[in-house]
């Protein structure tokens, strides 16, 4: 096998190991939260806030089919904000997304502001 060929198997393999479909519907974060039935705002970390770290956390989100967060990877911020943040998130509930009138997977971003 050429280093290619190991290397796609590998990443399809990691894909769909995490549940990650290539047909997975790509929404934008309107999207996202409007579809949350549940999704309370992650806190401020105290020890963030005495340090007056702030700026903006980036998150991709998976969602199932059922509505429920499946994945949640951090894409930027700083590691104080970004950690709890995404812990929060993983938590939260959806209406399930809708493709071709069916319950589909879904994939999109997701923002917040520490200040």
């Amino acid at each position: 096998m050429t280093k290619l060929t190991c290397a796609c198997i590998t990443f399809l393999s990691l894909f769909c190991a995490l549940g990650l479909a290539a047909d997975d519907l790509r929404v934008t974060e309107a999207d996202i939260k409007e579809a949350a039935t549940v999704k309370p705002l992650p806190e401020y970390p105290v020890v963030a806030r005495q340090l007056k770290i702030t700026g903006r956390v980036e998150l991709e989100i998976h969602i199932a089919e059922s509505g429920q967060a499946v994945d949640v990877k951090i894409v930027s911020g700083n590691s104080v904000l970004t950690r709890p943040c995404a812990k929060t998130v993983s938590g939260w509930k959806f209406k399930p997304f809708q493709k071709d009138g069916k319950p589909t997977a879904a994939v999109g971003p997701l923002t917040f502001e520490f200040q």
